[in-house]
């Protein structure tokens, strides 16, 4: 059996242990400490992040890909949420979509705080930093793009190799395709991921912070967040080399 064998697609099934997956492997990530700081008791939060990871999960599962490796008994030892050239158009946003993956529970269960965070801020600035790139840099108009929204692993898997299983895994099959023009597109929280992206393919765009970086002792985690937005060229070409999108108007 091939490494690539081990990945299985997720279903609605799959659901709370992969969600379980993700809270495990970004509890201590800064934007998912942002969005629940405000939450002080632990059982809370905790439900909190289950419900976000669940909801993405779900949203995902109808309109891109999710990806798992090594079913445990409570959880995967990894997990990764894709979406893909379609989703957009196949309705990943739509109202039903959203509704039918518990984004309406989410919003509920998060409070007047949580919904600002979430649905008012981290939700439109991923969205619109994303759209803007791909609309206005001419390196990456009119290409295929998948989006890496989340991948993370439980502690017991690091090491084993899993998250170069799961691009090896989407480049063979889905991004890297014959005859194809796709680029992948990822938003990393942790400038420690920054070498391993570059490992497949990955360079860095820009960065964008979601919350207050400038207010009198900010704290990463509890006042903002910084994600780190990072790109692969068409078959992981570099394109870090070419013009920049300011020079793109004068050619």
């Amino acid at each position: 059996m091939s490494k690539l064998d081990r990945v299985k697609h997720l279903t609605l099934e799959d659901v709370p242990k992969a969600a379980r997956t993700l809270q495990e492997s970004f509890a201590k990530d800064s934007l998912a400490r942002l969005l629940t700081c405000h939450v002080k008791d632990p059982k809370q939060k905790y439900e909190l992040d289950i419900l976000l990871y669940e909801a993405y999960l779900r949203q995902h599962i109808a309109k891109g890909i999710c990806l798992g490796i090594g079913e445990l008994e409570e959880n995967f030892e990894t997990v990764a949420i894709w979406s893909i050239p379609s989703s957009i158009d196949d309705g990943i946003e739509s109202f039903h979509t959203l509704m039918a993956a518990g984004y309406g529970k989410l919003w509920e269960k998060a409070g007047p705080e949580g919904q600002q965070k979430i649905f008012e801020g981290m939700l439109p600035l991923l969205h619109d930093t994303s759209a803007k790139i791909l609309a206005t840099d001419k390196r990456f108009k009119n290409k295929g793009v998948y989006t890496l929204v989340y991948l993370g692993s439980v502690a017991s898997a690091r090491g084993k190799g899993n998250v170069r299983t799961i691009f090896e895994y989407m480049f063979k099959n889905y991004i890297d395709t014959p005859n194809s023009n796709n680029i992948a597109y990822l938003e990393s929280s942790s400038p420690d991921n920054i070498p391993i992206y570059n490992k497949f393919g990955f360079h860095f765009y820009k960065d964008i912070t979601l919350g207050d970086k400038d207010k009198l002792d900010a704290v990463e985690g509890d006042d903002y967040a910084v994600m780190n937005v990072m790109i692969r060229g068409s078959f992981g070409q570099d394109w870090t080399g070419s013009a920049t999108p300011d020079s793109l108007h004068k050619l």
